[in-house]
């Protein structure tokens, strides 16, 4: 993701969008189409079986393999970019997560490929394929390692690494592409974004663990709850935290880019704003709050969101958002971020 992930640089952001439909082949090439023609940077793919809100399977959120669509996506554009936000490295071997993004690496470019790995947090899916999902330490620490393995094979083409629950022994990263894919973790807590700092490319910036405990029980609507309670102050401290870790790991500064998904996006009307916004927090069962300092959120018209992008780069440092699908891209790519560049 393009920038140098420093508060006060310039402006310019990416956007990067999540598909939210996983039809046929040609379903997919329209959308690719579009993305092209908006101005997309890339597209990542989340890493689910199914999800669910609270255990019903029957009205379960299909998803789709996010290996073979990034395949597919890359093969139908000459220019964006894909990855995962993000692969869990929970339910198998890290160096097998790996080895797809090799693969992807190598027949479309490293510079096109984000390599996005994850700890697990959906206990349903551990469940559905007979596994009991460890605890949350025991994850952390699957996920540094797999961290540090991925750092290992994409620097030195090669790895020996006693990790959490795994092992590699003179492992060497093949296919072995001529420029790897770039690390990409997602996470708000202090760990992750320590762990971020020391081996990561870039980090998406998830609402910070300050606020509202997601736990086990009913996680998709207790991380709406803390992303909409989380401030930009909140990501500041974060970012900062990163820069301190990347500074201790004797790494170039500005080594590691950031971004936030923003999951509320809204055009309207500057005057209606506000009433959006309170609307966005009663659905889900937040207090009412101004959103105008949640990083997660954009509402009003395009100069409003331009305004409120600009203010997040500047304070933040953030090179990149994630939006999901939808209508509103179009209009983001062709009103707002051009206005910042």
């Amino acid at each position: 993701m393009a920038g140098d992930g420093a508060a006060g640089r310039g402006a310019r952001i990416d956007c990067y969008v999540i598909p939210n439909r996983f039809g046929a082949m040609g379903e997919l090439a329209d959308d690719v189409a579009r993305w092209d023609r908006a101005g997309v940077r890339g597209v990542l793919f989340d890493d689910h079986l199914f999800l669910t809100h609270g255990g019903d399977r029957s009205t379960m959120i299909e998803r789709g393999d996010p290996f073979v669509l990034a395949a597919a996506v890359a093969a139908s554009s000459g220019r964006l970019e894909v990855g995962t936000i993000v692969a869990n490295i929970g339910l198998q071997h890290p160096a097998l997560v790996l080895r797809h993004f090799a693969q992807l690496a190598t027949l479309y470019g490293g510079g096109r490929v984000l390599a996005g790995i994850g700890a697990g947090w959906n206990a349903e899916e551990f469940g559905a394929l007979g596994l009991e999902m460890p605890d949350h330490a025991t994850r952390a620490r699957r996920l540094l390692d797999a961290a540090r393995l991925a750092r290992e094979l994409f620097d030195e083409g090669v790895a020996t690494l006693e990790g959490t629950g795994f092992a590699v022994h003179d492992l060497p990263f093949t296919p072995a592409p001529a420029t790897p894919p770039r690390l990409l973790l997602g996470g708000g807590s202090d760990f992750v974004v320590d762990v971020a700092g020391r081996y990561a490319d870039h980090l998406d910036l998830n609402g910070s663990s300050r606020r509202l405990p997601l736990g086990r029980v009913e996680l998709l609507k207790r991380d709406v709850l803390r992303r909409l309670t989380t401030t930009v102050d909140d990501l500041v401290d974060s970012a900062a935290r990163v820069a301190d870790a990347t500074r201790g790991a004797g790494r170039r500064a500005g080594a590691v880019t950031l971004s936030v998904l923003a999951s509320h996006v809204l055009f309207c009307a500057d005057g209606e704003a506000a009433a959006r916004e309170e609307e966005m927090c009663r659905a889900a069962g937040a207090p009412s709050l101004p959103l105008d300092e949640c990083p997660y959120v954009l509402v009003g018209s395009p100069g409003r969101m331009a305004r409120l992008l600009d203010e997040r780069a500047q304070r933040i440092g953030i090179s990149a958002i994630i939006v999901p699908d939808g209508e509103h891209v179009e209009r983001l790519c062709a009103e707002v971020l051009p206005t910042l560049r």
